[in-house]
């Protein structure tokens, strides 16, 4: 009979690292293996579970339908065995272990990128591992474990029961050419009608941050383009293709001297964004450190919340 014993650690980290890195040889770098052990250890575990973890003729690999419902088991069980080595590590006083975090653009320049180096220099035991993602991707990879916290927008809806802590709500702008008409009105966003926009959302998730404020605002624009990143929307702006809408974080990263930014008055031109983590899983010291540390840059007093379930 299978038992949990049988399965050894090792198996698990490889049949991982082959999952995020989509090949056995890229797995074995990263986990510093031969490929040959890597392809072992996955082997042991089809063995023992009795069913092929991986289709092996598709390139990049693709998991079975027995690899995708062992994923999220394998994650969890990985992830408290490093959460509890980092909690002996840190009993000492000085911070030890890996923060996996997730973000997007904006707040990866502004928020993270001062605070990780602070962060640093201070916990010099610690490892920041960021990674980026859009607004699907960042809430599915922390309620699969692939992400300890993650930092997003609320205004997209959840799919899963997550915990989160509300970090700040963050100014939505226009960004237009120097001189352009618009600029000049007390109430920009009057002006919009029939005008092309490109905003910023995450198109192959089917998802446009702003979509429905403009429905909610009564402007229809001549047409909208979704692209991923603020440096593409300030690019296309600069070459005359439209005026930009986007968060004021990402247009602080990307627009510059010959672009123009204003602010959108009102609540309705304001989003949360919000750090999210699994419910169902204790942040480590390390996380739960980097995360009050994160909320007193955002000069945020709110307290934890449980879940969140539904829009902002």
């Amino acid at each position: 009979m299978m038992e949990p014993d049988d399965v050894p650690p090792a198996w698990l980290s490889s049949f991982l690292a082959v999952v995020d890195n989509a090949t056995f040889t890229a797995a074995a770098a990263t986990t510093h293996r031969s490929q040959p052990r890597v392809s072992a250890h996955v082997a042991g575990l089809e063995r023992l579970l009795g069913r092929r973890l991986f289709e092996r003729g598709s390139r990049p690999v693709q998991l079975t339908e027995a690899g995708e419902r062992l994923l999220p088991h394998a994650r969890a069980a990985m992830s408290e065995i490093r959460l509890g080595m980092e909690a002996v590590g840190s009993l000492g006083g000085d911070l030890q272990g890996t923060i996996v975090l997730g973000s997007f653009a904006g707040p990866s320049g502004v928020l993270l990128a001062p605070l990780i180096r602070r962060f640093r220099q201070s916990h010099p035991g610690v490892t920041i591992d960021l990674r980026e993602g859009g607004p699907r991707w960042l809430e599915d990879a922390v309620a699969s474990f692939a992400l300890d916290l993650s930092i997003r927008v609320a205004d997209m809806p959840t799919h899963h029961d997550l915990a989160f802590r509300h970090l700040l709500d963050e100014h939505i702008v226009l960004a237009l050419p120097i001189g352009h008409q618009v600029t000049q009105q007390p109430d920009p966003e009057r002006h919009l009608d029939g005008l092309p926009l490109i905003v910023t959302g995450s198109p192959t998730e089917g998802w446009t941050d702003f979509t429905d404020r403009l429905s909610a605002a009564g402007i229809l624009p001549g047409s909208v383009l979704a692209v991923t990143h603020p440096t593409t929307v300030i690019a296309m702006v600069r070459a005359g293709l439209g005026i930009g809408m986007l968060g004021e974080m990402g247009a602080t990263i990307s627009a510059f001297g010959d672009v123009d930014i204003r602010r959108l008055p009102g609540e309705l031109w304001t989003r949360g964004i919000r750090a999210y983590w699994h419910p169902k899983r204790d942040l480590s010291v390390a996380s739960r450190q980097f995360l009050d540390d994160l909320a007193d840059t955002c000069g945020s007093a709110d307290q934890y919340s449980t879940v969140a379930n539904s829009p902002a």
